[in-house]
């Protein structure tokens, strides 16, 4: 599919390169006529000096022809072959970035990072090198042979070639199984490769429960695997070279006895079987590549597969980035929501009802597992809602554009995750043109900003990867800064504050309700002092919602709100004393 994509726009490139490969081969044929006629003249008895000079002047500008024309067909093969590789990783990207959500929770990141440098780079292999030497292989060994037949002798010609095809076969049985043990090498790479971005993001984790010794013997174990696949492979392509020198050594040997009775008889001159042995190193160079070839064609088959794979992947439908020409003022409406993940049983969601006006704030609570992320999933169109269940503006969700609900929307994850890029950028991604005071007031009111003017560098300060160089606590106001600059009419916060103390959320708390008073809130928090002013809170368990009101109503109720609520500010009033 993304192959014709290329090729439709640059495939002309390979015409003009493989005719001057063609030329290339044809000039590489004239050599051993052009020595073997320069041994035949001095072999007679007064060689004429003027011919000599003017034949070493023939094989020279042979030689310049082989060299000119090699270079434009590796100039127009190779390097449209590096076009394809780029052209390709672009493709991949841009299709990575079109996903949904739900296709990154079943993808390893090692698999990923393998698509992107091995499989486009075996890809970019097998439409480069392999079918230039393939090409000139089939063309370099068909004029050869020919040029053997009707200017040497056939019957030498056949002879001579009887042991090729031992080799041609040998070299076709180990290509494939060269090709399964280069599988097994990809797979157990795409490992490898997770295994260290995982170890890298979670290295803090690894040296909290000093697990460094543990993680490095599981690092070598899985190490020891890809040498050991590597080394099967090694071994498998190291039979490919010994089998053509044997089968090539029998041809030259056939070649000498036979063509050397040949020519005492007087059947051919001794310059004729000097061109004889030059046409049989023609044709030995391109089966020797043949392993070559077929291992690189293999690779390319197998990364082309896996590379279709995720080019054929479901897209997010394009009406889902569409415009939309209503503007969202946030209002909310679910109505009996159900939602239930792709391969699971349970339910995630089951029988959510609220209503939230617009400008109005909307406080969800419950235990880890009861759905609260899954709703606000929903709400961004990570996932696809059931029609007629969610509701924004009194409009169907699912006639409403992803892209216009996420431009509409500020979103803060848990996890508070940072570019690794300075402070100013991170904060400005929602909004690339925001300038540095706007920056500077969204820090303000997620109570950063005197913390991020005490580094050294102020907000040219670069947070790492991933903001490894920050606290959790100045990674969530960050996120919560880049979110609040934007002005979003519709604020989402997942457990924002999770990291923060009891006085810092109170603060942030205050400013967000004092900015956005008007602005349609979701807020996600175990804490229930960060929710208490909602005008609507959800306490969910399992999927349900078991328990919905403001503050004053829950606690009016004494129910599993209440008693929790009590519970935490027992534990507050504690941790302050």
């Amino acid at each position: 599919m993304v192959i014709k994509k290329f090729l439709k726009r640059y495939g002309w490139l390979y015409i003009p390169g493989i005719l001057f490969l063609a030329i290339n081969s044809r000039i590489q044929t004239l050599s051993p006529t052009a020595l073997g006629d320069a041994i035949d003249m001095l072999e007679q008895p007064s060689p004429d000096a003027g011919m000599v000079w003017r034949q070493a002047g023939l094989i020279l500008l042979i030689a310049l022809g082989v060299f000119a024309t090699r270079f434009i067909w590796r100039m127009l093969i190779v390097r449209n072959a590096r076009s394809l590789e780029c052209f390709l990783r672009e493709e991949l990207f841009v299709k990575l970035q079109s996903m949904p959500i739900s296709f990154f929770s079943k993808q390893r990141s090692g698999d990923l990072l393998a698509y992107a440098i091995n499989d486009v780079g075996a890809v970019r292999m097998t439409f480069g090198p392999a079918l230039a030497q393939g090409l000139n292989g089939i063309i370099t060994g068909g004029l050869s042979i020919w040029s053997m037949i009707t200017e040497v002798n056939g019957r030498l010609t056949f002879l001579a070639l009887i042991p090729i095809p031992i080799a041609v076969v040998s070299i076709i049985i180990i290509g494939n199984l060269v090709q399964k043990r280069f599988r097994r090498v990809q797979e157990l790479f795409s490992n490898l490769s997770g295994f260290v971005n995982e170890s890298i993001m979670g290295v803090r984790v690894v040296k909290t429960f000093a697990r460094e010794k543990e993680w490095q013997h599981e690092f070598e174990r899985t190490s020891e695997d890809m040498m050991r696949a590597n080394v099967k492979l090694t071994d498998t392509s190291a039979w490919l070279n010994p089998i053509t020198v044997i089968t090539f050594g029998l041809s030259y040997a056939v070649s000498l006895v036979y063509g050397g009775q040949l020519v005492m008889n007087g059947t051919i001159a001794l310059g004729e079987l000097v061109a004889f042995l030059g046409y049989l190193l023609l044709i030995q160079n391109p089966v020797v590549a043949l392993g070559r070839i077929i291992n690189m064609l293999h690779r390319g088959l197998a990364s082309y597969k896996r590379l279709n794979a995720i080019f054929s992947e479901p897209s997010v439908p394009e009406e889902e980035q569409g415009d939309y020409e209503e503007e969202i003022c946030g209002s909310i409406e679910a109505k009996n929501l159900s939602f239930t993940y792709p391969d699971a049983e349970k339910p995630a969601l089951e029988g959510i009802t609220f209503k939230l006006p617009a400008g109005g704030t909307l406080g969800i609570t419950g235990k880890t597992g009861s759905g609260k992320s899954t709703l606000v999933g929903l709400l961004l169109k990570f996932f696809e809602a059931p029609r007629g269940t969610l509701f924004i503006d009194g409009k169907d969700i699912c006639d409403i554009p992803a892209k216009a609900i996420r431009q509409a929307a500020g979103y803060v994850p848990q996890d508070g995750f940072l570019f690794s890029t300075t402070i100013e950028k991170d904060i400005a991604f929602y909004t690339p043109d925001a300038n540095l005071t706007e920056v500077q007031k969204a820090a303000d009111l997620a109570n950063i900003n005197s913390e991020i003017e005490e580094f050294p560098e102020g907000y040219d300060t670069e947070v790492g990867e991933r903001g490894t160089r920050l606290s959790g606590g100045q990674k969530q106001r960050i996120s919560l800064a880049r979110a609040l600059v934007r002005d979003p009419n519709l604020l989402i916060l997942d457990d924002t504050l999770s990291a923060v103390d009891n006085i810092t959320e109170k603060k942030i708390v205050d400013n967000i309700n004092g900015v956005l008073k008007e602005k349609t809130s979701i807020v996600i928090s175990h804490r229930l002092s960060a929710i208490r002013g909602a005008d609507l809170i959800l306490f969910m368990e399992d999927g349900r919602v078991v328990e919905s009101g403001t503050h004053q109503e829950l606690m009016a109720r004494h129910g599993i709100y209440a008693e929790t609520y009590e519970k935490q500010s027992k534990e507050g009033t504690q941790h302050e004393g």
